[in-house]
């Protein structure tokens, strides 16, 4: 398929395709197998994109109508998957209710269809939403249920499947036993998942899916460790982990993360002294963000606004 996600034409022509592709599924029982099939095969390959340009909301009105079809076929797999997709988006946009109903359901599919990766997954995306919501202790508990899932049943895995999994977890608990100051810990799980990311990237060097590209979510603990360094003082090695993290962002558009090291820079110039390239940087977060990453724009033009005031007085 020739589709720009970029172009709002694009997107609500893949809107309207899914729309029509599941209204003839629903319709006709003679036939609904293989249009199920054609739906879920565009969705596949546009959703990817989609969310990797934080096009949530576009994201989440298609991905709602694959939900009602694959309920109506009953396809348990895909109903999970889209339920916990689905949810991450509402997590995203602040919508933490619906995300606690949708990881909550998609949990007990996975748990139901024995999918011990997935059941990990969603009990970490279960402790990322009580994270979000300033609930640190809870969030742990979750990731460590997460690891239990897995240490259990780490014979039934495979070995990047598994080692995705663990990065994943070190750099979650990382930052949070970096937001319960407890900086020993934070610095072994976050470095564990750096070493984890940057295996599995020289050991999958070309990924054949989103999923896969591990580079992706190596953005993640660089910038957890750049705040770790700076939370700690030393401002020249975070300045590292940001910039660091700042090429990878660029290198494969990843705007979410992009926006928030940015937020980072600015905040390490504040510091340092220099309000005018703190303002550059905020004012640039807030251009990255855009209309799609709602929570990081609107962290960044608050922060923009403080910065101008301090640097009037």
């Amino acid at each position: 398929m020739n589709i720009d996600v970029t172009l709002s034409e694009d997107r609500a022509n893949i809107f309207s395709d899914l729309r029509a592709i599941a209204n003839h599924c629903l319709s006709t029982h003679r036939d609904s197998k293989k249009a199920f099939n054609l739906l879920y095969t565009i969705w596949e390959n546009v959703s990817g994109d989609l969310w990797t340009s934080c096009y949530w909301s576009d994201y989440s009105r298609c991905g709602q109508i694959v939900l009602r079809v694959a309920r109506e076929v009953e396809n348990i797999q895909i109903q999970a998957q889209l339920l916990g997709e689905l949810g991450y988006t509402c997590l995203e946009t602040g919508d933490f209710a619906r995300a606690q109903e949708y990881f909550q359901e998609s949990l007990q599919k996975y748990q139901y269809l024995q999918d011990f990766h997935r059941e990990s997954t969603l009990l970490r995306y279960l402790g990322n939403l009580h994270l979000q919501q300033g609930q640190s202790e809870s969030a742990l508990e979750y990731y460590h249920r997460a690891r239990e899932v897995l240490e259990t049943n780490r014979n039934h895995l495979a070995d990047d499947r598994l080692a995705y999994q663990e990065a994943e977890l070190q750099n979650v608990m990382g930052f949070v036993y970096l937001d319960l100051q407890k900086f020993p810990e934070s610095y072994e799980q976050l470095h564990l998942s750096l070493k984890n990311y940057r295996d599995l990237i020289k050991n999958h060097p070309k990924p054949k899916t989103y999923y896969t590209n591990y580079r992706y979510y190596l953005a993640d603990p660089l910038l957890n460790l750049g705040r770790w360094h700076f939370l700690s003082g030393d401002y020249p090695q975070a300045q590292n982990y940001y910039q660091e993290c700042l090429l990878l962002c660029q290198e494969i558009n990843r705007n979410d993360t992009m926006s928030g090291v940015l937020l980072s820079l600015a905040e390490l110039a504040e510091v340092e002294g220099d309000l005018d390239r703190a303002i550059a940087l905020a004012t640039e977060a807030e251009q990255v963000a855009g209309t799609e990453i709602r929570t990081l724009r609107d962290r960044a033009a608050s922060y923009k606004e403080r910065l101008q005031v301090k640097l009037v007085l």
